[in-house]
């Protein structure tokens, strides 16, 4: 792969209580190193907040600028996102001097993904829709300048170069419309079906969205598909009773929609159910192929660090992405 290729990584830094939250970020910063050497040209960083009950693993960075800002300064040439920063739960002005405090630091190597929080149902989940509405509506006249509305100024100087790069992550009409309308970028994530990302892709667009989509999927990549499901067996345990379980809301809409079978049986059709790619370079490469046609989406980021799965694993697996599988999908993303 060539850096600045449009393949990037998410790394939702999710892992058992037996291991260190220190452990975590030295591996996660050695894979960050190595993502810049075989040519990803992007690594985001999820946002997880406490300790969820009744989950043998969880998220362990509530702030990831701080993370990003550090893995910028020692590694060069690839860019740094949030993936995704949850804006109900910060002030606008907080928000914007961190996104352009992490701009700077980073020599305008920041992508800004924001979203309204996982987790909320009925009444709350509508309520923080409308406030990420509102935060948008608040943060972006701070990044313009603007103090027509009497808002204070901030002490940085480059809004508009954190301004291209917000990446909305909403699922509900209302807010994607929004968020086209204010000409921010878009993201789909890991944990939904490629057909319900399709949709929301085609409304963002039809609601005059003109910036980049980017899409996430789950991919484990090994010499031979036995081997893979071998290696991977562990973390897909874990991970699919989150992405796949029955309190599972992407995966309940996409079976209410038609999308998933309800009940899988097979070992394929659970990793269709939880959106896991697994399988050879080749194998891989035409699920790859097959999703960004399905969605039309212009990036890629590919989820490849899971609990339970060893760093050899993922690097073995980044490495397989580089050599074998971009090759056989790059004219699929840009248009050779």
């Amino acid at each position: 792969m060539s850096v600045g290729l449009p393949v990037g990584l998410l790394y939702q830094m999710w892992e058992t209580p037996d291991v260190s939250t220190a452990a975590l970020v030295e591996r996660a910063l050695g894979d960050f190193r190595l993502a810049a050497d075989l040519g990803f040209d992007a690594v985001w960083v999820g946002e997880h907040h406490f300790v969820p009950a009744g989950r043998g693993f969880y998220g362990r960075i509530a702030h990831p600028e701080m993370l990003l800002a550090k893995a910028a300064a020692e590694i060069p040439r690839i860019r740094f996102g949030t993936g995704v920063k949850v804006l109900p739960d910060v002030s606008a002005t907080r928000a914007a001097e961190e996104m352009c405090m992490l701009d700077l630091l980073t020599g305008g190597r920041a992508d800004f993904g924001v979203g309204q929080g996982t987790g909320h149902v009925g009444d709350e989940r509508l309520r923080r829709q409308g406030v990420f509405r509102q935060r948008l509506d608040e943060i972006l006249p701070l990044l313009d300048g603007d103090v027509s509305a009497d808002l204070p100024m901030l002490t940085f100087d480059d809004g508009a170069r954190v301004r291209a790069n917000l990446w909305a992550a909403c699922r509900d009409d209302v807010s994607v419309a929004h968020a086209a309308r204010h000409g921010l970028n878009f993201v789909v994530g890991q944990a939904e079906n490629a057909r319900a990302q399709a949709d929301h892709i085609r409304h963002y667009r039809e609601s005059g969205g003109s910036g980049q989509v980017r899409g996430v999927r789950a991919v484990y990549i090994a010499e031979s598909r036995e081997r893979a499901w071998t290696e991977f067996e562990a973390a897909f345990e874990m991970y699919s009773v989150m992405i796949a379980g029955p309190d599972a809301r992407y995966t309940r809409e996409a079976v209410e929609a038609g999308l998933l079978p309800e009940r899988p049986q097979t070992i394929d059709e659970w990793l269709y159910q939880a959106n896991v790619i697994l399988g050879s370079p080749d194998q891989v490469a035409e699920a790859l192929a097959d999703y960004v046609d399905i969605t039309g989406v212009d990036r890629l980021d590919l989820l490849v660090q899971f609990p339970r799965l060893p760093a050899e694993y993922t690097r073995r697996s980044m490495e397989l992405f580089a050599s074998q599988v971009w090759p056989q999908i790059e004219p699929a993303l840009v248009g050779g």
